[in-house]
């Protein structure tokens, strides 16, 4: 469903509020193009304040959920990671710069102070750098940038 949603309006926002707090659905949510996941259990006062967020381009995560995603990345690879493989889609310099950025958790706005550009023009880069390489969240982002070798998984 987020992936149609996608596809048929590219500019959408999507955030699942939902009661499933666990890895099955979480996951799957996000690599479809959820921007944010909450749970319903939190008070309605809490849900507010994450989805205000947005504005500031901030993904709305449940602080457990946030946690989940946090650990899940930051655990060491079960094996050496193998050297990265080349990967066919050519990215401008400044769009691995964004890239990268996006993969390390950075909002749009702190991404436009770090290069000196507006909100508008990164988020032109990440709509390019999305369709280039055919993904439609920020966790397809932080897996793309760990395949390239940019951000350590």
């Amino acid at each position: 469903m987020i992936r149609t949603l996608h596809r048929l309006q590219p500019q959408a926002t999507s955030i699942v509020v939902t009661i499933y707090d666990d890895d099955d659905h979480l996951f799957p949510a996000l690599q479809a193009g959820a921007f944010g996941y909450l749970l319903k259990e939190q008070p309605a006062e809490t849900l507010v304040k994450q989805l205000l967020r947005i504005t500031n381009g901030e993904p709305p995560l449940s602080p457990s959920i946030a946690r989940r995603v946090l650990s899940y990345f930051g655990q060491p690879p079960a094996s050496p990671s193998p050297p990265p493989v080349e990967v066919h889609t050519p990215l401008t310099d400044r769009e691995t710069e964004v890239l990268q950025r996006v993969a390390k958790g950075y909002t749009l706005p702190e991404i436009a102070v770090q290069l000196g550009l507006s909100r508008n023009t990164v988020a032109d880069y990440v709509r390019q750098i999305y369709r280039k390489l055919d993904i439609s969240s920020r966790a397809e982002a932080a897996l793309e940038a760990a395949r390239r070798g940019l951000v350590r998984p």
